[in-house]
């Protein structure tokens, strides 16, 4: 078992023992919330898409909305994509 997938079991029955409605997974390329709906929980596992900023010096694209697209296919995850421009700053 690799690392991810224990971190995502152990979410796994850390949510069922503290009896949780719903599992939050906080990523930027869903593979973290897929793993974690591998295990079928009982509960719906929200997937937040953080969407990354990338330049070549020239044009501004953004990431993620692929990312979250793929993730509609998975069962028992719902994804949504996170806005970058309410992103928290800290100095």
């Amino acid at each position: 078992m690799s690392h991810m997938e224990s971190i995502a079991s152990s979410a796994i029955r850390a949510a069922i023992k503290v009896k949780a409605s719903v599992i939050i997974c906080f990523t930027s390329t869903g593979r973290a919330a897929r793993l974690i709906a591998k295990y079928r929980p009982t509960m719906p596992v929200l997937s937040v898409v953080i969407p990354r900023l990338k330049t070549n010096q020239l044009h501004w694209t953004t990431t993620g909305v692929y990312e979250a697209r793929q993730s509609l296919i998975i069962r028992g995850l719902f994804p949504m994509l996170a806005d970058p421009r309410n992103a928290v700053r800290t100095f």
